[in-house]
């Protein structure tokens, strides 16, 4: 497995993680219409930070096992995945916000259940660039 296969799955699974501490985190119901109080900000500002620390850690553990492949330039197969990655990830965020955006508007939600589920739409495409790119390292391109 490659350094950046290894970082497209510590990626991934951190992205998980940090958004399951955001969702599971707040003591009522996720609704479309929260209240403005500051508690679920600051989860939402603990679980970037945990995914930040997470991310550093785990990836610098890897470049240090393996310098001379954290080294190594982009060859045209890893510049090829990662363009059909963001492609995919492109198309989901499109449609992903815009579908958000609908939705929540005619259900009735406020700014904040707008914002929250427009960020869910970020996190939803970042995970499908990483699981694209892991489907693309695994199949060869």
């Amino acid at each position: 497995m490659s350094f950046r296969e290894k970082t497209a799955w510590i990626t991934l699974i951190t992205l998980v993680l940090a958004s399951l501490l955001f969702v599971v985190h707040p003591p009522t119901d996720l609704t479309l219409a929260p209240d403005s109080d500051l508690f679920r900000f600051h989860v939402l500002l603990l679980s970037i930070a945990t995914f930040v620390v997470i991310e550093i850690v785990a990836i610098v553990v890897v470049a240090l096992r393996a310098p001379r492949d954290a080294k190594a330039p982009f060859d045209e197969r890893e510049r090829l995945i990662t363009l059909k990655a963001k492609g995919l990830a492109w198309h989901a965020l499109a449609w992903s916000s815009l579908g958000s955006v609908m939705i929540t508007i005619h259900l009735g939600a406020n700014e904040i259940g707008l914002a929250y589920c427009v960020l869910a739409s970020f996190v939803f495409s970042l995970m499908v660039n990483y699981a694209a790119r892991i489907v693309y390292y695994r199949r060869g391109a």
